[in-house]
């Protein structure tokens, strides 16, 4: 009896499961021609753009150092004991400011000395002049005094040479650095005494390969970027390039000059050059709107209700675009959504894209 029981469950079991497959199969059958249906029959909604004009360059990237546009050690002419310090560290002073006076008591003597000498010396030569002329005297009295007169005026300019030398002036305008020097401290000609940059315009120094030697021209455009001033890029221009090219790194050097009226560089400093070389303007789109097959560069363009596959050639990238350089209309209007579910000739409802591609303009780098 048990056994009995058994055999007809089983049998229940099979007959369920044989109508449930049965059912299924019935289900799939009507639902498949509907979707193909739908599917073949349904545009399929996409988001398009159009171009955006973008600028595009080629630029170098090198290292490179910064210096003042002149810059000098100062030291004095002659020893002697400091009587006047005239500047502070840090002060900017005028070409031919005096910055040290040293004790100059001893020459001022000695060029009165000088011009004493030279007063006897003009008033002989003025007696034996009028004797000369009367003919009361000879041409050698004359000429004696004519060259004693002359030594005197060249010891008085010797005295006030030495005169001079005993102060310092600045050869020209900048900024005075630090200094250790204190007044009646004695110093020799050997010993700093502070130095003293023109920081008005900085210069640059840096490297390129040697293979952009027929791309290098002076005023070319270079952006500088410091540590010391995040965020911030310094505008400048090439006003040297050397004629060599360095034979153990093959390199050549170039100077860039920097206005730098606020003082925010100073010489010393590590800076991030990047030299602009060409500069452009061309179609971009979104790199998500490209389809790579081997060596072609495939996009969808909307093309009334119809979606057309063509080959583009592309150029740099920058912020998340890519330059087109051929094989795009500035008027196409390129298709950025379900492009997985899109070929050749698929019919599409094409509506724009409501956020539009950025254009803020950057550079990128091509090689250095």
């Amino acid at each position: 009896m048990r056994a009995v029981k058994a055999f007809l469950g089983l049998v229940v079991i099979l007959a369920a499961g044989v109508g449930g497959l049965y059912l299924t199969e019935r289900l799939l059958a009507a639902q498949e021609p509907a979707e193909i249906a739908q599917g073949t029959n349904a545009p399929l909604r996409v988001e398009t753009i159009t171009p955006e004009l973008v600028t595009f360059a080629d630029a170098v990237t090198a290292v490179g150092t910064a210096r003042a546009r002149q810059a000098v050690d100062l030291v004095a002419e002659s020893s002697g004991r400091i009587s006047r310090i005239a500047f502070q560290p840090g002060d900017r002073v005028e070409a031919d400011a005096v910055l040290v006076e040293l004790d100059d008591r001893a020459e001022q003597a000695n060029l009165k000395a000088a011009e004493a000498t030279l007063a006897e010396a003009q008033a002989a030569f003025e007696r034996q002049q009028s004797l000369n002329r009367s003919g009361s005297a000879s041409d050698a009295a004359y000429q004696t005094a004519r060259a004693a007169l002359l030594r005197a005026e060249a010891e008085r300019d010797g005295a006030l040479v030495v005169l001079e030398d005993r102060s310092l002036r600045a050869p020209f305008a900048g900024v005075i650095g630090l200094s250790d020097l204190v007044e009646g401290q004695v110093i020799e000609t050997a010993t700093p005494i502070a130095t003293l940059d023109d920081l008005s315009v900085i210069e640059v120094d840096f490297s390129v390969p040697e293979t952009l030697l027929p791309r290098l021209e002076r005023g070319q455009r270079v952006e500088l970027t410091s540590a010391a001033w995040p965020g911030r890029v310094f505008q400048g221009t090439i006003s040297r390039i050397d004629s060599r090219v360095d034979a153990a790194t093959r390199s050549l050097a170039l100077r860039a000059e920097i206005g730098n009226d606020d003082r925010a560089l100073a010489g010393g400093m590590f800076l991030q050059v990047r030299l602009v070389l060409d500069e452009r303007q061309r179609p971009a789109i979104p790199e998500n709107a490209l389809t790579v097959e081997g060596d072609r560069v495939l996009i969808m363009l909307a093309e009334g209700n119809t979606a057309r596959q063509v080959d583009i050639t592309t150029g740099q990238q920058q912020d998340g675009l890519v330059e087109v350089v051929s094989g795009l209309a500035p008027s196409a209007r390129v298709i950025v959504t379900n492009l997985h579910r899109l070929s050749d000739g698929s019919a599409i409802e094409a509506v724009a894209q409501e956020r539009r591609v950025e254009t803020t303009p950057a550079l990128s780098e091509g090689g250095g």
